[in-house]
């Protein structure tokens, strides 16, 4: 079998904004052409968006998915909101000298934290192969010294397809809990579109 992911895909609506984390495309000039269409897609939706703050926003959140450097990141940006609502990101495990095989076993201890008490963890049975699929709340790093750590909802799906070594994972990430049930609705959906 190969590691080879070139035709690694997925489907997602459009109020998800694929974010440039390759390459060396200039994020501030990407974020001021990206916030006029989010500005465009919110009017047509008979909302408001404020070219300002979506390109200070889609900047931000681009350059610390770029940070992690996954294979493709996308934000949720809901009509009539100036800040992402989500972040995907859509990466790969590959074996390695300490772990020569990628099981769901591993991905399931590996991906798994009890900040809140244990995840909720099942198997799932994708189209693109058997997975892991992760819910979970998590403590972030604090942002000022002494300010609050907030709480980051997660959900994870690890799927070991057939034709590689490698796991495939998607993971979404928010911080509103709103969000909890639509998000995992919509996150299974799109880990059910994944292909290779």
């Amino acid at each position: 079998m190969t590691d080879d992911l070139s035709t690694l895909g997925l489907k997602c609506s459009e109020d998800w904004v694929p974010f440039p984390v390759a390459g060396t495309l200039d994020l501030s000039y990407w974020a001021t052409y990206q916030a006029k269409e989010l500005v465009e897609r919110y009017a047509r939706d008979g909302e408001k968006g404020s070219a300002r703050l979506l390109a200070r926003d889609l900047e931000r959140a681009a350059a610390d998915c770029r940070g992690r450097e996954p294979l493709a990141a996308f934000g949720w940006y809901v009509s009539g909101h100036q800040s992402v609502a989500a972040v995907l990101e859509l990466d790969a495990i590959h074996p390695d000298a300490a772990y020569p095989e990628v099981t769901l076993d591993l991905l399931a201890a590996s991906m798994s934290a009890t900040d809140f008490g244990p995840p909720d963890v099942s198997r799932v049975r994708l189209p693109l192969g058997d997975a892991v699929r992760i819910r979970q709340n998590l403590v972030e790093e604090r942002k000022r010294p002494f300010g609050p750590r907030p709480v980051v909802r997660t959900l994870f799906h690890g799927v070991r397809p057939p034709t590689t070594d490698a796991a495939v994972t998607l993971m979404v990430s928010w911080t509103e809990p709103v969000l909890d049930e639509p998000l995992e609705g919509i996150v299974d959906s799109i880990a059910r579109t994944l292909t290779l």
